[in-house]
């Protein structure tokens, strides 16, 4: 029997009503480890406010504006009551629950008979992604309307959390990373190198779910897949970042740019942001420096994008804005905006992954793949 909607809901409920890490992690944990294994990553995604996996470049395309003309159709009340609850609350998906709760929503008779269950939610949001062209976006609307018609007040209030991206519990994914630990005992440093893999705690909770330890420890990066990036930490002296690395320490300057994850293989490249997003489109003049220049059949690695003059000089981190992510009129746009790649890390090479080497070791390799394409200047 499929793991209904509203329990995963009550427990977002009670992660909200706690600030304690051990209490949140434990709840979480126990929660994953009754779930059915297919059920696991659309948990897992939602918990943290997603609709669908962290790499996956898929999404609703459904404004608030949009879910917020729904929800007056579907509540039939004075608009003021929300802006009142909201004024109230500060939380939108609360919002949504207290005018759910005052009026009675529209309904259909037969969908009454089932709740909501959490793949249903997950099926219907992959319906609303997948609508496109003509009369896409009524559809999109259709489904939306059907979602939160079946829904309770208290499951509207984390669907509509869900499909905006504020969930707001407190949860976070580096929690959900040890609750994945602790419900399946499997260390919490393996299951962090799989997330760094895979680029998605939910994949993994899966995985572990279905194959434990040996799963994850066989786990090995995946060209076009992204990865988690590795993320700097904050030293408030030199001295301090000198003995956090035991004596040897790289600095290099701070570029005021975009940091991009590339993969190729063959003449295929794709170019992903900090935050897995598909890029490639915006960038072509990248792909194609990628294609040219880096000499290696297969590769993933790290670098920073920057907007530059017609001098070459760097421009403010605003121009670059203007090019980066952007999808229409980008011929035109490449034209007054240039792009200059930088890069910095080597993690992935012919078949071969380098995490286990050292940052001088990845580096060298780096420099001689790179081809005219520079590395980040090193003090």
């Amino acid at each position: 029997m499929e793991t209904l909607f509203r329990e995963l809901v009550e427990l977002c409920e009670s992660l909200e009503a706690t600030s304690k890490r051990n209490a949140m992690v434990s709840m979480v944990s126990s929660f994953l480890r009754k779930l059915r294994p297919e059920e696991v990553e659309p948990s897992v995604s939602m918990i943290l406010g997603r609709a669908f996996p962290k790499w996956d470049q898929r999404t609703l395309e459904i404004s608030w504006t949009t879910i917020a003309n729904i929800i007056k159709r579907l509540t039939n009340i004075d608009w003021k009551i929300f802006i009142e609850a909201f004024r109230q609350t500060g939380d939108i998906g609360d919002a949504t629950k207290i005018v759910f709760e005052k009026s009675k929503v529209k309904r259909q008779v037969t969908l009454l008979e089932k709740p909501l269950t959490i793949l249903e939610v997950r099926r219907i949001f992959e319906a609303i992604a997948q609508a496109c062209g003509a009369g896409s976006r009524e559809r999109r609307e259709r489904l939306v309307e059907t979602l939160l018609g079946k829904a309770s007040p208290i499951e509207a209030k984390y669907l509509v959390k869900i499909m905006i991206g504020e969930m707001r519990t407190g949860f976070h994914e580096g929690l959900m990373e040890l609750a994945v630990s602790k419900a399946f005992n499997i260390p919490e440093n393996i299951v962090q190198r799989a997330v760094m893999m895979r680029g998605d705690v939910g994949e993994v909770a899966y995985m572990a779910k279905t194959g434990g330890k040996e799963a994850l420890l066989s786990l090995g990066f995946r060209v076009f897949h992204p990865i988690k990036p590795m993320l700097a930490k904050m030293a408030e002296k030199v001295e301090e970042a000198i003995k956090e690395h035991g004596g040897k320490t790289a600095f290099e300057y701070k570029l005021d740019g975009a940091r991009i994850q590339i993969h190729k293989r063959g003449e295929e490249v794709r170019i992903f942001s900090r935050r897995l997003t598909d890029v490639t489109a915006s960038l072509p003049e990248i792909v194609e420096l990628i294609r040219r220049e880096i000499n290696a059949k297969e590769v993933i690695m790290e670098g920073e994008v920057i907007a530059v003059g017609e001098d070459g000089s760097p421009l403010p981190f605003q121009h670059l804005m203007r090019r980066f992510r952007r999808i229409r009129g980008i011929e035109a746009v490449s034209k007054r905006i240039k792009l200059q790649l930088f890069l910095f890390d080597l993690i992935y090479l012919n078949g071969e992954s380098l995490i286990d080497l050292s940052y001088i070791e990845r580096r060298r390799k780096l420099a001689e793949i790179a081809g005219r394409i520079p590395l980040t200047k090193q003090l």
